[in-house]
């Protein structure tokens, strides 16, 4: 409080709850510590004070109205519970949150599909969120697992989802993330990625993307994508979620 910032959550928070009927929060990831960005402390030192409803519009660690959103999408494509679910990071110039992605491949589990996480050396998902996972899916019957292997991950999928994300084996340290992902331009999804899937295997993406360099235009401009509808769902599912929260409350 003696540098740049003028108030604290624990007057801000309650005083714009004051002004409204539901409060929502984005509280981004700080990008420097894993074990501090995956514990979700400014999120839930905002929730603390809050007395209103409190909407999760993306934290350090998870991304839940995204989630139910993509869920929704899924049920709008009539993609069957149990199948094949595909995470593959994609590439970005820089490190990108874990929110998404953590919040997505939960979603995957919770759902009872048989999820992989794609990705290349040292971008794997933190043991914490992979935990989490693999509980969700043994309760819904579903599966989790981790590769590097893009044509096994990819052969009969019905769903590729494309996400950036940072660096986890060097985690904070922008030099050596720079490094790692310097030679991972090919981790950009194109029509030959799907060879080995579904013949209905859909693309989806949380946006926004950056064209030819995560996803091909082919792709995104081509019939397996459905990125528009899953963005659009991100208003009935933010609808659903005022309107059970507001109703619980009486209003």
């Amino acid at each position: 409080m003696s540098g740049a910032a003028a108030e604290h959550v624990r007057e801000g928070i309650p005083v714009l709850a004051s002004y409204c009927d539901a409060l929502g929060v984005r509280a981004f990831a700080e990008g420097k510590d894993l074990a501090a960005d995956l514990a979700d402390s400014q999120f839930a030192a905002m929730a603390e004070v809050c007395d209103k409803p409190l909407i999760n519009l993306e934290s350090a660690a998870s991304h839940p109205c995204q989630a139910l959103a993509d869920w929704k999408t899924l049920d709008d494509l009539r993609v069957p519970a149990r199948g094949k679910f595909v995470l593959s990071w994609v590439y970005h110039p820089r490190a990108l949150p874990l929110a998404v992605p953590s919040a997505v491949v939960h979603m995957a589990a919770m759902r009872g599909m048989d999820v992989t996480v794609l990705r290349p050396e040292g971008f794997a998902m933190p043991s914490q969120v992979m935990q989490k996972a693999h509980a969700a899916a043994e309760r819904s019957g579903g599966s989790v697992q981790e590769s590097s292997d893009r044509e096994a991950a990819m052969r009969g999928a019905h769903v590729v989802y494309a996400k950036e994300w940072g660096c986890t084996s060097h985690y904070g340290d922008n030099e050596a993330d720079a490094q790692l992902r310097a030679g991972l331009s090919d981790w950009c999804v194109r029509p030959n990625w799907f060879h080995a899937a579904a013949a209905d295997c859909h693309f989806m993406h949380c946006l926004p993307v950056r064209r030819n360099v995560a996803v091909a235009d082919e792709v995104l401009d081509g019939p397996r994508c459905v990125v528009k509808p899953q963005a659009f769902n991100r208003l009935t599912a933010q609808m659903a979620v005022l309107h059970r929260m507001l109703a619980s409350q009486g209003r």
